[in-house]
Protein backbone atom coordinates (compact mmCIF):
# COMPACT_ATOMS: atom_id res chain seq x y z
CA UNK A 1 0.00 0.00 0.00
CA UNK A 2 3.33 2.26 0.68
CA UNK A 3 4.49 2.05 -2.87
CA UNK A 4 1.03 2.02 -4.41
CA UNK A 5 -0.16 5.73 -3.03
CA UNK A 6 3.48 6.29 -4.14
CA UNK A 7 2.69 5.00 -7.42
CA UNK A 8 6.05 2.34 -7.20
CA UNK A 9 4.13 -0.76 -7.06
CA UNK A 10 5.64 -1.46 -10.29
CA UNK A 11 9.64 -2.13 -11.27
CA UNK A 12 8.65 0.18 -14.23
CA UNK A 13 7.56 3.01 -11.80
CA UNK A 14 10.49 2.73 -9.79
CA UNK A 15 13.42 2.72 -12.25
CA UNK A 16 11.30 6.06 -14.27
CA UNK A 17 10.69 7.86 -10.80
CA UNK A 18 12.35 11.13 -10.54
CA UNK A 19 10.64 12.59 -7.16
CA UNK A 20 12.44 13.10 -4.16
CA UNK A 21 16.16 14.22 -4.13
CA UNK A 22 19.02 13.26 -6.02
CA UNK A 23 21.84 12.66 -4.08
CA UNK A 24 24.48 11.36 -6.62
CA UNK A 25 24.52 10.56 -10.24
CA UNK A 26 27.07 8.45 -11.82
CA UNK A 27 26.63 7.05 -15.11
CA UNK A 28 25.75 3.64 -14.15
CA UNK A 29 23.87 3.98 -10.44
CA UNK A 30 21.94 6.79 -8.78
CA UNK A 31 20.72 7.29 -5.14
CA UNK A 32 17.88 9.11 -3.76
CA UNK A 33 16.22 9.92 -0.77
CA UNK A 34 12.33 9.62 -0.90
CA UNK A 35 9.50 10.94 1.24
CA UNK A 36 5.93 8.37 1.22
CA UNK A 37 3.14 9.14 2.49
CA UNK A 38 2.03 6.39 4.87
CA UNK A 39 -0.95 7.93 6.16
CA UNK A 40 0.20 9.66 9.28
CA UNK A 41 1.64 13.18 9.71
CA UNK A 42 4.99 12.82 8.97
CA UNK A 43 6.09 11.03 5.59
CA UNK A 44 8.03 8.17 5.74
CA UNK A 45 11.77 8.22 4.40
CA UNK A 46 13.19 5.72 2.23
CA UNK A 47 16.51 5.87 0.10
CA UNK A 48 16.39 4.29 -3.36
CA UNK A 49 19.29 3.13 -5.47
CA UNK A 50 19.56 2.25 -8.94
CA UNK A 51 21.69 0.36 -11.21
CA UNK A 52 21.63 0.23 -14.50
CA UNK A 53 24.89 -1.43 -16.81
CA UNK A 54 25.05 -3.27 -19.61
CA UNK A 55 28.71 -5.09 -20.56
CA UNK A 56 29.70 -8.50 -22.48
CA UNK A 57 28.24 -10.76 -20.32
CA UNK A 58 24.98 -8.90 -20.02
CA UNK A 59 24.45 -9.08 -23.75
CA UNK A 60 25.59 -12.94 -23.80
CA UNK A 61 23.01 -13.29 -21.40
CA UNK A 62 20.15 -11.83 -23.24
CA UNK A 63 21.29 -13.65 -25.79
CA UNK A 64 21.33 -17.28 -24.35
CA UNK A 65 17.94 -16.31 -22.40
CA UNK A 66 19.58 -16.00 -19.51
CA UNK A 67 18.45 -13.87 -15.99
CA UNK A 68 20.41 -10.90 -15.07
CA UNK A 69 22.72 -12.61 -12.61
CA UNK A 70 23.93 -11.30 -9.30
CA UNK A 71 22.95 -7.48 -9.71
CA UNK A 72 23.53 -4.91 -7.10
CA UNK A 73 19.74 -4.64 -6.00
CA UNK A 74 19.58 -8.45 -5.61
CA UNK A 75 22.81 -9.10 -3.32
CA UNK A 76 22.40 -5.60 -1.49
CA UNK A 77 18.95 -6.81 -0.20
CA UNK A 78 20.15 -10.51 0.32
CA UNK A 79 23.17 -9.26 2.38
CA UNK A 80 20.43 -7.23 4.26
CA UNK A 81 18.66 -10.64 5.09
CA UNK A 82 21.21 -12.62 5.98
CA UNK A 83 22.97 -10.09 8.29
CA UNK A 84 19.92 -9.70 10.12
CA UNK A 85 19.58 -13.68 10.49
CA UNK A 86 22.99 -13.46 12.21
CA UNK A 87 21.21 -10.63 14.39
CA UNK A 88 23.40 -7.95 12.85
CA UNK A 89 20.99 -4.63 12.87
CA UNK A 90 20.86 -3.14 9.82
CA UNK A 91 18.56 -1.17 7.82
CA UNK A 92 15.34 -2.19 6.88
CA UNK A 93 14.95 -3.73 3.65
CA UNK A 94 11.51 -2.26 1.56
CA UNK A 95 11.74 -3.79 -1.57
CA UNK A 96 14.11 -4.72 -4.50
CA UNK A 97 13.61 -5.74 -8.20
CA UNK A 98 16.20 -6.37 -11.42
CA UNK A 99 15.55 -7.23 -15.03
CA UNK A 100 17.84 -8.17 -17.71
CA UNK A 101 16.53 -6.21 -20.94
CA UNK A 102 16.87 -7.67 -25.04
CA UNK A 103 19.39 -5.50 -25.33
CA UNK A 104 21.82 -6.88 -22.64
CA UNK A 105 20.92 -3.59 -20.19
CA UNK A 106 20.40 -4.83 -16.84
CA UNK A 107 18.75 -2.68 -14.16
CA UNK A 108 18.00 -3.03 -10.84
CA UNK A 109 16.66 -1.38 -7.39
CA UNK A 110 17.01 -1.47 -3.69
CA UNK A 111 14.53 0.32 -1.38
CA UNK A 112 15.26 0.85 2.34
CA UNK A 113 13.81 2.73 5.25
CA UNK A 114 15.76 5.38 6.20
CA UNK A 115 17.03 5.35 9.68
CA UNK A 116 15.41 8.21 11.50
CA UNK A 117 17.01 9.57 14.34
CA UNK A 118 20.43 7.90 13.82
CA UNK A 119 23.72 9.38 13.10
CA UNK A 120 26.94 8.39 11.23
CA UNK A 121 29.56 7.07 13.95
CA UNK A 122 32.39 9.62 12.79
CA UNK A 123 29.58 12.65 13.14
CA UNK A 124 27.62 11.84 16.43
CA UNK A 125 31.60 11.30 17.94
CA UNK A 126 32.65 14.39 17.28
CA UNK A 127 28.86 16.21 18.16
CA UNK A 128 28.44 14.04 21.45
CA UNK A 129 31.92 13.84 23.13
CA UNK A 130 34.11 17.29 23.47
CA UNK A 131 37.86 17.11 21.97
CA UNK A 132 40.13 15.11 24.37
CA UNK A 133 42.92 16.85 25.71
CA UNK A 134 46.04 15.58 26.14
CA UNK A 135 46.05 15.61 29.51
CA UNK A 136 46.71 11.85 31.64
CA UNK A 137 44.57 12.83 35.00
CA UNK A 138 41.69 13.42 33.03
CA UNK A 139 39.19 11.02 33.60
CA UNK A 140 38.03 8.91 30.26
CA UNK A 141 34.41 9.44 29.30
CA UNK A 142 32.54 6.11 30.21
CA UNK A 143 30.11 6.34 27.90
CA UNK A 144 32.64 7.16 24.54
CA UNK A 145 34.55 3.20 25.66
CA UNK A 146 31.09 2.19 25.94
CA UNK A 147 30.60 3.21 22.18
CA UNK A 148 33.54 2.15 21.35
CA UNK A 149 33.05 -1.24 22.81
CA UNK A 150 29.63 -1.78 21.01
CA UNK A 151 30.93 -0.73 17.94
CA UNK A 152 34.13 -3.53 18.65
CA UNK A 153 31.67 -5.88 19.18
CA UNK A 154 29.68 -5.19 15.71
CA UNK A 155 32.60 -5.53 14.38
CA UNK A 156 33.67 -9.01 15.75
CA UNK A 157 30.56 -10.54 14.95
CA UNK A 158 30.24 -9.39 11.83
CA UNK A 159 33.35 -10.42 11.00
CA UNK A 160 32.61 -13.89 13.03
CA UNK A 161 29.94 -14.69 10.98
CA UNK A 162 32.50 -14.56 7.84
CA UNK A 163 31.56 -11.48 6.18
CA UNK A 164 33.87 -8.49 5.15
CA UNK A 165 32.51 -5.30 4.57
CA UNK A 166 34.97 -3.27 1.58
CA UNK A 167 34.27 -0.06 2.63
CA UNK A 168 33.88 -0.22 6.82
CA UNK A 169 34.42 3.35 7.28
CA UNK A 170 32.65 4.97 10.57
CA UNK A 171 30.14 6.63 8.03
CA UNK A 172 28.68 3.11 7.98
CA UNK A 173 27.85 2.59 11.34
CA UNK A 174 24.95 5.07 12.29
CA UNK A 175 24.08 5.59 15.70
CA UNK A 176 20.58 6.24 17.55
CA UNK A 177 21.59 7.21 21.86
CA UNK A 178 18.10 7.03 22.78
CA UNK A 179 18.88 7.53 26.49
CA UNK A 180 22.12 8.88 27.69
CA UNK A 181 24.73 6.30 27.47
CA UNK A 182 22.67 3.47 25.68
CA UNK A 183 23.49 3.23 22.01
CA UNK A 184 21.89 1.33 19.09
CA UNK A 185 23.95 0.61 16.42
CA UNK A 186 23.13 -0.18 12.88
CA UNK A 187 25.27 -1.12 9.72
CA UNK A 188 24.59 0.03 5.95
CA UNK A 189 25.40 -0.02 2.59
CA UNK A 190 25.89 -3.71 2.48
CA UNK A 191 25.88 -4.21 -1.86
CA UNK A 192 30.16 -4.67 -1.44
CA UNK A 193 29.44 -7.38 1.56
CA UNK A 194 31.29 -10.43 0.66
CA UNK A 195 31.00 -13.77 2.65
CA UNK A 196 34.30 -16.22 2.47
CA UNK A 197 35.40 -18.41 5.12
CA UNK A 198 38.52 -18.96 3.73
CA UNK A 199 41.96 -16.52 2.83
CA UNK A 200 40.10 -13.97 4.61
CA UNK A 201 43.27 -12.04 6.30
CA UNK A 202 43.67 -9.45 4.09
CA UNK A 203 40.14 -8.47 4.17
CA UNK A 204 39.90 -8.16 7.33
CA UNK A 205 42.70 -6.19 7.84
CA UNK A 206 41.26 -4.11 5.25
CA UNK A 207 37.50 -3.11 7.19
CA UNK A 208 39.82 -2.59 10.42
CA UNK A 209 42.06 -0.41 8.64
CA UNK A 210 39.14 1.81 7.11
CA UNK A 211 37.45 1.67 10.18
CA UNK A 212 40.46 3.04 12.11
CA UNK A 213 41.74 5.71 9.61
CA UNK A 214 37.78 7.27 9.49
CA UNK A 215 37.82 7.60 13.15
CA UNK A 216 37.84 11.55 14.35
CA UNK A 217 41.57 11.33 15.11
CA UNK A 218 40.79 14.79 17.77
CA UNK A 219 38.42 12.71 20.08
CA UNK A 220 39.86 8.70 19.02
CA UNK A 221 43.22 8.32 20.88
CA UNK A 222 45.48 5.28 21.21
CA UNK A 223 44.10 4.59 24.56
CA UNK A 224 40.48 4.50 22.71
CA UNK A 225 41.86 1.89 19.35
CA UNK A 226 43.49 -0.33 22.34
CA UNK A 227 39.97 -0.62 23.48
CA UNK A 228 38.36 -1.29 20.39
CA UNK A 229 41.18 -3.74 19.47
CA UNK A 230 40.84 -5.74 22.69
CA UNK A 231 36.98 -6.19 22.44
CA UNK A 232 37.10 -6.64 18.79
CA UNK A 233 39.63 -9.77 19.98
CA UNK A 234 38.41 -10.73 23.31
CA UNK A 235 40.94 -10.45 25.00
CA UNK A 236 42.96 -8.76 28.01
CA UNK A 237 46.06 -9.42 26.77
CA UNK A 238 47.67 -9.17 23.65
CA UNK A 239 49.52 -12.16 22.10
CA UNK A 240 52.09 -12.35 19.31
CA UNK A 241 49.69 -13.01 16.98
CA UNK A 242 47.63 -9.87 17.86
CA UNK A 243 50.30 -7.85 17.79
CA UNK A 244 50.82 -8.93 14.12
CA UNK A 245 47.21 -8.31 13.04
CA UNK A 246 47.33 -5.03 14.98
CA UNK A 247 51.25 -3.87 12.82
CA UNK A 248 49.31 -5.36 9.85
CA UNK A 249 46.35 -2.98 10.40
CA UNK A 250 48.58 -0.16 11.15
CA UNK A 251 50.49 -0.47 7.84
CA UNK A 252 47.19 -0.26 5.93
CA UNK A 253 46.21 2.84 7.75
CA UNK A 254 49.79 4.41 7.10
CA UNK A 255 49.35 3.65 2.88
CA UNK A 256 45.65 4.81 3.14
CA UNK A 257 47.11 8.25 5.12
CA UNK A 258 49.46 8.80 2.45
CA UNK A 259 47.24 8.17 -0.65
CA UNK A 260 43.85 10.25 1.25
CA UNK A 261 45.37 11.89 4.05
CA UNK A 262 43.85 12.22 7.24
CA UNK A 263 40.02 12.16 7.37
CA UNK A 264 38.20 14.83 8.70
Amino acid sequence: PLLERAGLASFEAVMASSGGRCLRALSDRENWRLELDDGRRQPRGVYLKKHHVRTLRSRLRAVLGGGPGPTPGRVEAENVRRLGAEGIDVMRLVAYGERLHGDGLVESFVLTEELAGYTPLDDFIRRRFPRQKQDRAEPRDRDLNRLIRQVADVARRFHAAGFNHRDLYCCHFFIREPERGRFEIRMIDLQRVQHRRRCRRRWLVKDLAQLAWSAPWEQIQCTHRLTFIRHYLGVRRLSVRDKRLIRQVWAKQQTMMRRLGVAR
